[in-house]
């Protein structure tokens, strides 16, 4: 299955087209996008991590483990707009961003890289465009996972590492990146409600993406409140989510969309509008991160 998605990458992007005959090693249909970089992001984002466009159409991200409490408001050439404090917790991991229809921001706190911790949190904030002065104070979700008992589990079991978030309903969808060694090539997801307080998660569904293959797994999530469409974000690509029933994304339809381009450690994704979204990396050798822009087809 890693000779025929090594295969899929290197085929012409014409050649995938519409044709849903081409299929992923999980066994869905596939097509290339292209990423066309927008720009580089300023020094003070080295490891952009998590992504969100506001209603207002602002790009805000944040930086991944042990760097800064901070939010920053970028534009879609990366320029470095406007630095927000969450004054009242820490940058232990933070992982990705989700908003919800009245505009507020969760700051999912839940990367999880050696499978061991026990302070796994969600940060609520108002809508980041509405906040005066440079500092906010967030409300705090408390969670772990019924699922887990040790810390950290036997390296095959480990898979409590969540990098992508959506909201939908009233509740936050959490999707984890697979650690596991030998890859197990799932994703779990999790629902939590969207209120502050201390919860306890069952995983609520599971998807195979692919067992082969370390740059399929789950850097980051977004939804369109206008279409439905959920996308989960890889390092190879992105995984499509429509027409399916409530909050059972993974039991709806899924396309599997293969970069044309390698763009590095990729972490964050956010829609601009149904057909339009925006990437972040992480900086790479030379250190340099980026912004992308992709077109769903």
């Amino acid at each position: 299955m890693k000779l025929l998605f090594l295969f899929l990458l290197t085929l012409p992007p014409l050649m995938f087209g519409c044709d849903n005959s081409i299929k992923s090693p999980a066994g869905y249909p596939v097509e290339s996008i292209i990423p066309v970089t927008k720009g580089e992001l300023p020094s003070v984002i080295p490891e952009s991590s998590g992504l969100i466009v506001t209603q207002s159409g602002n790009i805000w991200t944040h930086n991944d483990s042990g760097n800064s409490n901070e939010l920053f408001q970028i534009d879609s050439n990366g320029n470095l707009l406007r630095t927000l404090i969450v004054s009242n917790v820490r940058n232990i991991d933070w992982e990705d961003l989700a908003a919800d229809r009245d505009g507020n921001i969760y700051i999912c706190d839940t990367g999880n890289n050696d499978n061991d911790r026990r302070d796994l949190a969600i940060y609520r904030i108002p809508d980041p465009d509405t906040v005066e002065g440079d500092e906010i104070t967030a409300l705090v979700i408390n969670i772990s996972y019924e699922d887990q008992k040790e810390f950290p589990p036997l390296k095959e079991r480990r898979n409590f590492c969540v990098e992508g978030v959506v909201w939908s309903n009233d509740s936050l969808y959490l999707f984890t990146k697979d650690r596991s060694e030998p890859l197990t090539g799932y994703t779990k997801m999790y629902a939590v409600p969207d209120k502050p307080s201390e919860y306890t998660l069952a995983p609520i569904d599971s998807l195979f993406i692919d067992e082969n293959e370390r740059h399929m797994r789950v850097t980051g999530a977004d939804i369109n409140f206008k279409t439905g469409e959920m996308v989960l974000l890889t390092r190879s690509g992105i995984l499509s989510f429509t027409n399916y029933p409530k909050g059972r994304f993974f039991e709806g339809d899924i396309k599997q969309y293969v970069f044309t381009n390698d763009i590095g450690q990729s972490e964050g994704i956010a829609f601009y509008d149904s057909k339009t979204l925006y990437i972040t990396s992480e900086e790479d050798d030379d250190g340099f991160a980026y912004i992308f822009k992709v077109k769903l087809p």
